[in-house]
């Protein structure tokens, strides 16, 4: 939060807001300009970058470790202090005249949003061309040609790449493979969470990422929550509580948070109460998928998931049953076939679980129901709002 934030805060300003004020501040799938309690993994990446700083280009680096650690947040937020200071290529260097190094072109992609070699192609070109890039009437190789152009008369680039090797992303071998067909001067940054040893790519430096320590994670949240809810929202017992069941975790933490602002705001209360920091605590499956994923899936598929999660639990007792009420729904334009088999591939994803159902007469097949393994609670607000 910024000092004009803090001022207006103690101002009164955000007097009889509510519990929840700014709901980005707190979603987990949001990041803020200064991420807190990584300033050793800055420095580590930074000293990777140096050569950058004196107008080189860095070495290869992947980026790993485990969900919610802070590697999205951290280097997003790095690559977009150094594209500001990227610039055009100089040309003229002479010994009377100081210059100032050209900084390479620092862009950060996600694979989430760039799972094929012409998305990874867009949003390079996108992030470093003047003009607007076209999303369809041009082909893949006619992308790298651009690309390449823009290379030739601007920066040299570092492209990162973030998720890595998850179910519907290429890994980091494969994404090294097309940046290196652009055929320019681009290194290229993964981030997954797989440790080194089990990708097959030999990056030329490697940056690993621990959970966050307690006492980091609870001074993440309280930064989170001095912004996204209102004053004296949550405790910092309450801020405590969550950062020891979180164990690390800042994305589950800050859903569990964000749930439980949810919960006291529909109820009308004043701050988060117990009873809403435990409804927001059991929203999280642990261990479950982040938020992020569900929602860069296509929006045919994430309405399908709304409309399950937002089923009654008479409504989801088996697939059948929620397989018909879905396909019933006015606003979706799918038969239960279809329904039934798209519910079925997010299963296989991971995105769902399929868990047997008790039967009693021990006749036939027991049914099985599909078991969100994403925070329901968020992902229910963040859909019904504007994107």
């Amino acid at each position: 939060m910024n000092i004009d934030d803090r001022i207006e805060r103690r101002l009164g300003y955000d007097i009889g807001a509510g519990v929840l004020v700014d709901l980005n501040a707190v979603s987990p799938v949001s990041h803020v300009d200064s991420p807190v309690g990584r300033g050793p993994a800055f420095e580590r990446l930074l000293d990777i970058f140096e050569p950058a700083f004196s107008g080189s280009l860095p070495p290869s680096t992947y980026v790993h470790g485990p969900k919610g650690s802070g590697k999205s947040a951290i280097v997003s937020a790095l690559f977009d202090r150094l594209a500001a200071h990227s610039g055009p290529r100089r040309a003229i260097q002479t010994s009377t005249r100081a210059v100032e190094p050209t900084l390479p072109g620092f862009v950060f992609a996600d694979a989430r949003r760039a799972a094929t070699r012409f998305r990874l192609y867009h949003a390079a070109l996108d992030a470093v061309s003047d003009e607007p890039v076209p999303k369809h009437g041009v082909g893949t190789d006619e992308l790298a040609e651009k690309l390449r152009s823009a290379m030739r008369t601007g920066p040299d680039l570092v492209v990162a790449v973030d998720h890595a090797n998850e179910p519907e992303t290429p890994d980091a071998a494969t994404l090294v493979e097309w940046l290196d067909d652009v055929d320019g001067d681009i290194v290229p940054v993964c981030l997954g969470r797989q440790s080194p040893d089990a990708i097959e790519w030999d990056p030329a430096e490697s940056v690993g990422f621990e959970p966050y320590r307690r006492h980091v994670l609870v001074e993440l949240l309280t930064s989170r929550c001095s912004t996204g809810l209102g004053r004296d929202a949550v405790s910092h017992d309450q801020i405590r509580e969550v950062s020891e069941w979180a164990d690390g975790d800042a994305h589950d933490a800050l859903a569990a948070i964000t749930g439980a602002a949810i919960t006291a705001e529909r109820e009308g209360a004043s701050t988060v109460r117990p009873r809403d920091l435990d409804a927001g605590i059991d929203e999280v499956v642990k261990p479950g998928v982040a938020l992020g994923r569900v929602l860069s899936l296509s929006e045919s598929r994430r309405r399908l998931l709304y409309e399950l999660v937002n089923l009654p639990e008479s409504d989801r007792s088996s697939v059948s049953t929620a397989t018909e009420t879905i396909a019933s729904r006015p606003t979706v334009d799918l038969s239960a076939s279809t329904v039934r088999r798209v519910l079925y591939e997010l299963a296989d994803a991971g995105l769902l679980d399929r868990v047997t159902v008790a039967r009693s007469d021990g006749k036939g097949r027991p049914p099985s129901r599909l078991v969100p393994r994403f925070p329901t609670l968020v992902f229910r607000e963040l859909f019904d709002r504007p994107r």
